[in-house]
């Protein structure tokens, strides 16, 4: 069935607030031809990540299949970061209405981060870390399910693009764990720099946007798609979750164990007497 035929009803309707280029300006063959590209991309990038092997500058302890996953994770959070907030920057049309509108531009980054999406997924399975990692397993499959339709029925694009705002959060995320791997410690200037952007960047790419796509079912519904409301309905409540669950291991992590560390530090007192 071709879901894109399916939604036409949507688009000769008054609900449209912009559409930008237009559904017909993107090919549904296109973006499947970029997921491949994506998904082989990774996989190239994951072999030369190993002909190079473990930096000096991580820890002995580390194994090395995690610092390749994390470091490829935080390539994936700059190239999508930078995709994302250009999205956003040059195309404000998407928050504006972010059922219909769409271009090449932005209907495009769904398959290229579906393509690290899917090379995680098998690279944790590969590495017998699917059920040891299932936050980031259950996150990447939910995502890949709810993208799939966004990027086949070209419809609701905008919200795929608010939900993949967080991967400029992942830039300092990804980038805090690279840090923990690495010789580096918890009390130098780059690792409390790098943890206090992760959090702000948490609440302003992650979950913040999140309340926008939640906010979308009482603003957008009478618009959006019976399909899709359905798929949100089933993978949005999970996501959310696990970001709210992420957020306080961070936040207890850096925020709260520092504060306890500094409240431990007992005094040492001067003796005030002086000598005879």
């Amino acid at each position: 069935m071709d879901l894109a035929a399916s939604n036409d009803a949507y688009y000769n309707t008054s609900f449209i607030v912009n559409p930008g280029d237009g559904r017909d300006s993107v090919t549904v063959r296109t973006a499947n031809l970029v997921f491949l590209i994506s998904t082989v991309f990774w996989f190239c990038m994951s072999a030369v990540v190993t002909k190079l092997g473990k930096p000096k500058f991580v820890k002995s302890d580390v194994k090395f299949y995690k610092w390749r996953n994390i470091f490829i994770s935080w390539v994936h959070g700059v190239l999508g970061g930078t995709w994302n907030f250009l999205c956003v920057l040059w195309y404000p049309g998407l928050l504006e209405d972010p059922v219909f509108y769409l271009n090449n531009f932005i209907y495009l980054m769904i398959p290229f981060s579906m393509g690290y999406f899917l090379y995680d997924v098998i690279d944790n399975m590969m590495n017998g870390t699917l059920l040891t990692n299932w936050e980031v397993t259950l996150h990447h499959v939910l995502v890949l399910i709810g993208f799939t339709y966004n990027w086949t029925a070209k419809v609701c694009l905008g919200y795929s693009i608010l939900a993949l705002m967080a991967e400029i959060n992942s830039i300092f995320l990804h980038f805090r764990k690279m840090l923990q791997f690495s010789t580096v410690g918890y009390e130098t200037k780059i690792y409390r720099t790098t943890s206090l952007l992760n959090l702000i960047s948490f609440i302003l790419c992650r979950l913040l946007p999140q309340c926008r796509i939640l906010n979308g079912f009482y603003i957008d519904g009478h618009k959006l798609p019976r399909m899709y409301m359905v798929t949100l309905s089933i993978i949005f409540p999970p996501g959310f979750i696990i970001n709210v669950i992420l957020f306080w291991r961070i936040f207890k992590s850096d925020v709260l164990r520092s504060l306890k560390a500094d409240k431990t530090v007992i005094p040492i007192k001067s003796n005030s007497k002086k000598e005879d």
